[in-house]
């Protein structure tokens, strides 16, 4: 069981120190995930039929560097898509807003943060941004995607929350979108365009003396992903290029020393690919 409002997991690469905070736990409906089997992989599923998945996002420090990969989704409950609750079940889908929490218990106040870095503009990646219009994080610079302002944010209803947050930032001009393949955040740090689940989605690699980090965002969404390509995810905006980005960054980290973690995988571990993609706790 995830406690929430925690760090996770710890590693280091070189001089970085990697933590992992949750922010809250999201209850998925099987059908969020089209192509996987109940019956198959019955062990990625709750009693109560759901996919649970941690929301939060990863801290990295180092070199004078406080950069947060992904913000949560904010001290706020998602509610279940019509018919999609579980018999009898009165609890919401999502309950999320312990980010905040995570991050003081690893010693670090939002002020110390210089860097938001958002692999992706899904609600559950800018929640804690600007809550209500009043951004967070007072000295950072919100880096993100600039393929995913307009299909994802530009068309949303002006009191949404997530338009709410990033339209504070960028008022504040805090924010800095970009469009290059590979984007420099600090030395060793480096972001790399992996459209598919958004037009503008990016993972973050770390690499330093030798050691290798990559934080894959939503490129993959749950271990079974990892050795059934037959498993994909309901928010994908373009299925078949997120399946072959998925499959290309599979290929590249399996059987390599390279640790991975993705955003939403149980107990946001740190993990290594065997050859035949089997992970491995580090």
């Amino acid at each position: 069981m995830i406690e929430l409002g925690t760090v996770m997991q710890r590693i280091t690469v070189g001089d970085y120190t990697i933590e992992a905070l949750t922010d809250g736990l999201v209850r998925l409906p099987a059908p969020f995930f089209p192509g996987l089997d109940p019956a198959e992989h019955s062990e990625v599923l709750d009693p109560d039929g759901t996919v649970h998945v941690p929301v939060g996002g990863f801290l990295i420090r180092g070199q004078g560097r406080a950069i947060l990969v992904d913000a949560g989704f904010g001290p706020r409950e998602m509610g279940f898509p019509d018919g999609m609750a579980p018999a009898g079940d009165p609890a919401p889908m999502g309950e999320a807003g312990d980010l905040l929490t995570a991050l003081g218990k690893a010693g670090v106040r939002p002020g110390d943060v210089d860097t938001v870095f958002v692999t992706h503009l899904h609600a559950d990646h800018v929640g804690w941004l600007a809550p209500e219009g009043t951004p967070a994080f007072g000295r950072a610079r919100v880096v993100h995607g600039a393929a995913d302002w307009e299909p994802l944010i530009g068309g949303l209803p002006h009191d949404d929350w997530s338009r709410i947050g990033l339209e504070a930032v960028r008022a504040a001009g805090r924010i800095e979108a970009i469009h290059s393949d590979a984007v420099a955040l600090a030395p060793g740090i480096t972001a790399r365009h992996t459209p598919g689940h958004t037009p503008g989605h990016y993972v973050l690699d770390v690499e330093a003396d030798d050691e290798r980090l990559v934080l894959l965002g939503d490129v993959i969404h749950t271990p079974v992903q990892l050795r059934d390509d037959r498993v994909r995810f309901i928010g994908d905006h373009d299925p078949d290029e997120a399946a072959r980005t998925r499959q290309r960054w599979l290929a590249e980290l399996a059987g390599t020393s390279t640790v991975i973690a993705a955003a939403h995988f149980p107990g946001m571990e740190f993990l290594r690919l065997g050859e035949d993609r089997a992970p491995h706790a580090v």
